[in-house]
């Protein structure tokens, strides 16, 4: 019986992981979008330039719980989603390695993701600066793995979706941009807080438009074949 539940459980994740990427692209959206304005309306300096997208829990309470719950949300929906996608890529990719590579790549990123959802920024407390720190930087390090490789094989494999390729490529660029960007700060000593933070809210568009094209692409491939599926 608990082998049965389990495997219903497992074949439920499986075939609905598009409807998660739905419900984590909007959730991410709405969360950052009502929390961007109720900062903004109590400081007015807010904006994409001088803030990170981590200080939207530094703002009203409301605000950080909004965007606390929103990313959560999004944070856990993706494990389905990648299972999804992982699963439909099984039956597409010859490469092994390459396969096991992007399997990795996605699971730690998703990890770290939930790691840095959970965990707040908050330079005041070192241990809680730390982890998100950290988190963010494996996060953002392994995203790009995963995501570039993503697109290598869509690009390969799905003909019919190029929008897809496009999306993953984009996404990818940006999240390396990230981290190649701290890791310079680190190099050159510049204080992360005196820097440009606009790439961060890009790429946090480019993954809500990566999940939700993808959730889309997924519940259409459920419905028909995987080869003639277009978004």
């Amino acid at each position: 019986m608990r082998k049965l539940t389990k495997n219903r459980v497992i074949k439920f994740i499986r075939d609905n992981g598009g409807y998660f990427g739905i419900i984590g692209a909007i959730s991410m959206a709405l969360s950052a979008v009502i929390s961007y304005f109720l900062n903004s309306s109590v400081n007015h300096s807010f904006n994409i330039v001088s803030y990170a997208v981590s200080d939207l829990v530094s703002g009203p309470m409301i605000s950080s719980v909004i965007f606390t719950v929103g990313i959560l949300i999004s944070s856990f929906s993706q494990i389905p989603t990648y299972i999804s996608l992982i699963n439909y890529f099984k039956y597409k990719e010859s490469s092994i390695i390459l396969f096991k590579v992007i399997v990795l790549s996605s699971l730690i990123s998703v990890i770290s993701h939930n790691i840095l959802s959970l965990v707040p920024l908050n330079r005041n407390v070192l241990p809680l600066f730390l982890t998100h720190g950290i988190a963010a930087g494996i996060h953002y390090v392994v995203g790009s793995v995963s995501l570039i490789l993503i697109g290598i094989i869509e690009l390969l494999k799905i003909m019919s979706s190029k929008i897809l390729v496009v999306i993953s490529f984009i996404s990818g660029a940006l999240y390396s941009m990230v981290w190649i960007r701290y890791f310079i700060s680190l190099i050159v000593g510049k204080p992360d807080i005196l820097m440009n933070n606009s790439i961060q809210w890009f790429t946090l568009a480019g993954i809500i438009l990566w999940s939700l094209f993808h959730g889309i692409f997924l519940i259409k491939a459920k419905k028909r074949d995987f080869d003639n599926t277009r978004i």
